[in-house]
């Protein structure tokens, strides 16, 4: 008979197994093991949650924000972990499933629950939590939240072309100048993703220009420099100017949200060129 250790194991086991699933975009599959890896840890708490937070982020790829709002208020109510992010992943998820009150009531909570006042992720959702609340959440303002979590944490290149269309669209409905950069950072990530380079140029350098959000938007701008930076690496005429932009990115900027992520992409950057080009 299999001890509670080996049950342990094994649903660890099962859970990474489902993990690849997922990263290699079979998103549909990676999400029916998910939710019977997550039935059968019925008595392995842990387990349960790595499950929903694989569910809620194979849930927001597929844009399905009613069961990536019910697996992240889940973890919100459970988890020890960061109940602040889950609620502003629980709230925006919300908001752009239609729910707009329930989604304010939980951004109101976000604040109550900041505790790690040095952790970057906290700091942001408190931040993004805090704005929305003071603007009146819209449904399209809320995907924006989505689609901006997605970019930050790379998984927009896991959503399929048609689930990125859908985001082209509702950013292209935004008019908010608040949000201008950070709508064409986006949308530059979302034409990268489907090979259209000389839309993402075009969008990264309007969100290098944005001038009006910056303050509110603080790591736009090195970003889209960043980004700039790697479509030109990709062109042997152009690998010059696209460390230039890397560099500028690095050296130029501080004090931003997830400035310590962006440096580590930078160095990645910089170092696959190194292996190309010896310096």
């Amino acid at each position: 008979m299999a001890t509670v250790c080996d049950r342990l194991v094994e649903h660890y086991q099962v859970c990474s197994l489902y993990r690849l699933q997922a990263v290699i975009c079979h998103i549909n599959s990676a999400l029916a093991c998910f939710h019977d890896a997550l039935e059968l840890a019925s008595d392995q708490r842990e387990i349960q949650h790595v499950c929903l937070y694989e569910i809620g982020w194979c849930s927001m790829i597929e844009l399905n924000f009613e069961d990536a709002f019910r697996s992240f208020e889940r973890l919100k109510n459970e988890s020890r972990w960061s109940q602040c992010y889950y609620a502003y992943l629980t709230g925006v998820c919300q908001g752009a499933s239609g729910d707009l009150d329930g989604a304010s009531g939980v951004f109101k909570d976000v604040q109550k629950l900041f505790k790690r006042k040095n952790n970057q992720i906290e700091q942001f959702a408190v931040k993004r939590a805090e704005r929305l609340r003071k603007m009146s959440p819209t449904r399209e303002l809320c995907i924006l939240g989505v689609i901006e979590v997605l970019y930050l944490w790379k998984a927009l290149q896991n959503c399929s072309s048609s689930k990125l269309q859908i985001m082209n669209q509702v950013l292209q409905t935004l008019n908010d100048p608040s949000c201008r950069g950070l709508k064409h950072l986006l949308l530059g990530a979302i034409h990268k993703c489907h090979g259209n380079m000389r839309d993402a140029i075009q969008s990264f350098q309007l969100a290098a220009r944005d001038e009006h959000g910056r303050q509110i938007n603080s790591y736009v701008l090195p970003y889209a420099v960043y980004e700039l930076g790697c479509i030109l690496l990709a062109k042997p005429e152009t690998v010059g100017k696209g460390r230039s932009f890397l560099l500028q990115a690095k050296e130029d900027f501080t004090g931003y949200d997830f400035e310590n992520r962006l440096h580590v992409r930078i160095h990645s950057a910089l170092a696959s060129l190194k292996e190309v080009v010896p310096q």
